[in-house]
């Protein structure tokens, strides 16, 4: 089976770090030309270059994990964690109206008391139990049946709404249908619809970004997978990059290494897999080789939505503008009653009760709510992202999966023919125009001076990454996939980890992060969290390769596939 190696990682970057730091002999396989998955950046033109994935991250303070996960590994001098507005990291901006998501939980009382000032004491309620669940909260305990309810121990009279769905908490805490459709939009960060969400969840999120603050890395999201990289070579590690794995190999029903699609096998004791949890049980080990009770399990896995992504390159100079991220709100329409909000969310956001896919998307080019961002805005430094005077432009939404809004049914979708129909491209065209709405909105001006644009469907997600339905945050935020219910690093399969976005600290960026370290920890045994933790460290930065000031990270992960 060619060369035994200890390890073998597919994807996972930022733990497989860590696992070389730990002296394993390691190999990560990589499906795509770039490091990075969703965190990676792609380039246009030799001037442009957009975030994929990271739009901000939390816990990057002096005593924060991820702060302490960069230390651990000698990435705290070459990664940079540049501040967001303190202000408004998040701002919903909507027809005469707009709440800023400052840093600081007080800041933020009276943000929402300045946004909603006939509703002094529902505000006041809502704000009083996020801020109890939020600051109660520990990524680590998630993992447990125990944690968890430590987790509501400490929230006190707030953990009596943990497990409701955070649409219901808004109006059991008497919130106007407005008010609540304002606050539900940024469930939209974790691609979840806030009537299955639960309360928790979102608590989490305001304590990730309004108890911690919000940070962008300088030199943009690439520059996280080259540190990985820099680590994990520096330490005798290998990497290849544009190779797929077909299969995860057993021997009596043990993990016995990997297969590649071009038939090459890779023996090994322990792979870690940071694939689609879906795939990496259906496609790569294969249903009928799980126990019985997990293969129902598997089954019964729901995926959340899917994202649609504008990259748009504009000849506007934002930079007296905020670098905050913007929720652009069209219409007030949805939020004429709780049930409008209900029946918006079934229809419009899922695909529900359309004839056809241009039907649905001329609906929610109109109405529905997107996040607005700007790349080049939060890093000016970064001369790769644009032109002088120039700006990257990003706008995301979810999206129902359904092939036939979309006009891919019936392609094979990783030959890429489906980019050619006509249904598939007219539906392109109208969300794009929804997109540049929604951008005008943010940035007055935009819409009319684009000079560079591109869309990324559902189908540019399972294509290119490989995600079921295109849902790039993996299993959906429901009760029943929530902490110890969602995937651990263990499985069921002797030799066979799973990380990433899926797992019991996912989603997101810091949460796929902590998924690694804490698979690296149950493979080499040592309490790694606790250790990074304490400051200590695994890896020395003096034995990682120089980066000078112009150092890209793009070509240096790309280049990997060549070595």
């Amino acid at each position: 089976m060619g060369r035994n190696r200890d390890r073998l990682g597919v994807g996972w970057v930022g733990g497989r770090a860590y696992l070389a730091a730990a002296g394993r002999k390691t190999l990560l396989v990589e499906r795509y030309t770039t490091l990075g998955g969703s965190s990676h950046v792609f380039a246009r033109r030799g001037r442009w270059e957009f975030d994929c994935g990271v739009h901000y991250v939390s816990h990057c303070g002096p005593d924060g994990i991820v702060t302490a996960m960069m230390r651990g590994i000698g990435l705290e001098d070459r990664i940079t964690w540049l501040p967001m507005d303190q202000t408004g990291f998040d701002r919903i901006i909507a027809p005469g109206f707009e709440l800023a998501t400052p840093v600081g939980w007080d800041a933020y009382r009276e943000s929402l008391f300045d946004a909603f000032p006939g509703e002094q004491r529902a505000v006041a309620r809502f704000h009083d139990v996020m801020r109890r669940i939020g600051e109660a909260h520990d990524r680590n305990d998630m993992v447990t049946t125990a944690g968890m309810a430590r987790w509501a121990a400490r929230a006190g009279r707030g953990a009596t709404l943990m497990a409701v769905p955070y649409g219901a908490t808004l109006a059991a805490l008497g919130l106007s249908p407005r008010a609540a459709y304002a606050l539900s939009v940024q469930s939209g960060a974790v691609a979840c619809s806030p009537t299955v969400l639960p309360t928790a969840a979102m608590a989490a999120f305001f304590q990730d970004y309004v108890g911690t603050g919000s940070y962008y890395p300088k030199g943009g999201g690439q520059m996280l997978a080259a540190g990985f990289a820099a680590v994990i070579s520096a330490h005798g590690g290998e990497i290849r990059t544009g190779r797929e794995v077909s299969e995860i190999t057993l021997d009596a029903g043990q993990v016995s290494g990997i297969r590649l699609a071009d038939g090459e096998a890779l023996a090994a004791s322990t792979v870690v897999s940071d694939a689609d949890i879906v795939k990496t049980y259906t496609d790569l080990i294969g249903l009928s080789r799980l126990p019985r009770l997990f293969r129902r399990r598997v089954a019964g896995w729901k995926m959340s939505q899917p994202l649609i992504n504008g990259f748009f390159g504009v000849d506007i100079d934002l930079s007296e503008r905020s670098n905050g991220n913007y929720f652009a709100i069209p219409e007030w329409g949805p939020a004429d009653s709780y049930r409008s909000m209900a029946s918006f969310g079934r229809n419009t956001l899922n695909g529900k009760g359309f004839d056809s896919g241009p039907e649905w998307a001329r609906d929610m080019a109109r109405r529905q709510p997107m996040f607005v961002q700007s790349s080049s805005r939060r890093d000016p430094s970064n001369h790769r992202a644009a032109p002088p005077g120039h700006a990257t432009i990003e706008v995301q939404t979810v999206t129902p999966a359904d092939p036939r809004l979309w006009g891919f049914d019936g392609y094979d979708v990783a030959s890429g023919e489906y980019s050619d129909d006509t249904a598939y491209r007219e539906v392109k065209k109208i969300v794009m125009d929804g997109m540049l709405d929604r951008m005008e909105q943010a940035f007055p001006g935009s819409s009319s001076k684009v000079v560079l644009s591109e869309l990324g469907t559902p189908a540019t997600q399972t294509r290119f990454v490989n995600n079921t339905a295109g849902a790039p945050f993996g299993l959906q935020l429901r009760l029943s996939q929530t902490g110890p219910m969602r995937p651990r690093d263990t499985t069921p399969i002797p030799g066979l980890f799973t990380v990433g976005t899926s797992t019991a600290w996912g989603p997101g960026t810091v949460g796929s992060m902590l998924s690694g370290v804490n698979a690296a920890a149950s493979i080499v045994g040592r309490d790694l969290v606790g250790l990074i933790r304490r400051g200590d460290r695994l890896a020395d930065a003096s034995t990682l390769p120089t980066w000078n000031e112009d150092f890209d990270p793009f070509s240096t992960t790309r280049a990997l596939h060549r070595r």
